[in-house]
């Protein structure tokens, strides 16, 4: 679903969302009475048995007046190096869920504006939802809501666009349209897996993956991208874990991050079996494999916000005098 919604409708959403969601337990030692005030935890939702479903954007929440706008960004975006670094215990993973170091700069550039955050998750049946119990156990509601919780006070328009099968080229198709309508700040691109299964060769995954960021930079729309999910039997396939590495190969030619939801399942799945994160077809995530992928991305993109505000602010260029031979009129 697209668009906005109204207000009246999110808060329903919201209650629904605190009906399936018991509270979590999260480390925060050291964490200013402040900066709990800033930053709220995730909504957890425990598993549940797979269904499929489309997804519904989160509640929105009301932004800061605009007269306060530079001290109430600034202090927002400071108040993100106060988001716990624990993940939850059940998607809690020894190695980095983040690959690589980009700053996402239109992300901070609407912060800092102190008007809604645009952002575009596109990509396959992941971005669908199939697998969830419900709409708002999906992945890209989740991931809504765990980002208002960290931008607390901004309102985080997540535009959800999955197309269940797609392959990559598909997806950057649409990825033009999209940006040329919705205009998102970020984009949220998971990518790789059925171009993996369906045996796409490693060059037109390349030039695709290439040609698209490309576009996007010179667009200055940010980018996360979300590597293809952990499965057992596909574990097995060699041109599965290539294309696992194709991604993370031109996400560092290009300065992208990555959520590596590839390496954090495989290890969940050492520690717990893989039928914990995957829906009854064994392929699929269920309830808790989105909420594991919605942390994971939420943590990447206040990472990348991060990166950009340790950035210098260029100063504007004062306008010059003109020089005496534009005074005197002499051409």
């Amino acid at each position: 679903m697209t668009g906005r919604r109204s207000r009246s409708s999110g808060w329903a959403l919201a209650a629904a969302m605190l009906a399936l969601s018991p509270s979590l337990a999260r480390a925060e030692t050291g964490v200013l009475a402040a900066s709990r005030e800033a930053v709220v935890a995730p909504a957890q939702v425990p598993a549940q048995g797979p269904a499929s479903g489309h997804v519904a954007p989160a509640p929105s929440q009301s932004i800061p007046a605009r007269a306060d706008h530079a001290a109430a960004s600034g202090f927002q975006i400071a108040s993100l190096r106060q988001v716990p670094r624990q993940l939850s215990k059940e998607c809690s993973v020894r190695g980095s869920t983040v690959e690589g170091r980009s700053p996402l700069r239109a992300m901070r550039r609407a912060l800092r504006e102190s008007r809604p955050v645009k952002v575009l998750a596109i990509g396959s049946s992941s971005i669908v939802g199939v697998g969830a119990s419900s709409p708002v156990a999906g992945y890209t509601v989740r991931l809504e809501h765990d980002l208002e919780g960290f931008l607390k006070g901004f309102d985080i328009d997540l535009i959800p666009s999955g197309m269940s099968g797609e392959q990559a080229e598909g997806t950057a198709a649409r990825i033009r349209a999209e940006v040329e309508e919705k205009r998102p700040d970020l984009i949220v691109w998971q990518v790789g897996t059925n171009d993996a299964m369906a045996g796409v060769g490693e060059e037109r995954i390349t030039n695709c993956l290439r040609t698209t960021l490309d576009w996007l930079a010179k667009k200055k729309v940010d980018v996360v991208l979300i590597n293809p999910q952990y499965v057992d039997r596909l574990a097995a396939d060699d041109y599965y874990r290539r294309v696992v590495e194709i991604i993370a190969d031109v996400a560092r030619e290009r300065r992208v991050l990555v959520v590596d939801r590839y390496q954090a399942m495989a290890e969940l799945a050492w520690k717990n079996g893989n039928n914990t994160y995957l829906a009854s077809d064994k392929f699929h995530l269920n309830d808790l494999g989105y909420r594991c992928m919605a942390e994971y991305s939420a943590r990447a993109i206040v990472s990348g916000i991060l990166q950009a505000d340790a950035e210098p602010v260029a100063s504007p260029v004062p306008a010059q005098a003109p020089d005496f031979a534009e005074r005197a009129g002499i051409r």
